[in-house]
């Protein structure tokens, strides 16, 4: 295999390789914000006041 063509193919790789790992970052932090949500509705809890309320739990 000629260099350039062993090149061309090292790079698209890795342009897919980076493709695939942001796709899953993607959707595992849409996976934990809908979980999140989800939590927040189960306690009562807007997402505006969950700040305040860790801040009254921690103290």
């Amino acid at each position: 295999m000629d260099g350039m063509n062993y090149l061309t193919i090292a790079y698209l790789g890795m342009i897919v390789g980076i493709a695939v790992w942001t796709w899953t970052v993607v959707t595992r932090s849409k996976s934990i914000e809908a979980r999140l949500e989800a939590v927040e509705a189960s306690v009562g809890v807007s997402a505006s006041e969950a700040d305040s309320v860790a801040k009254e739990v921690d103290a």
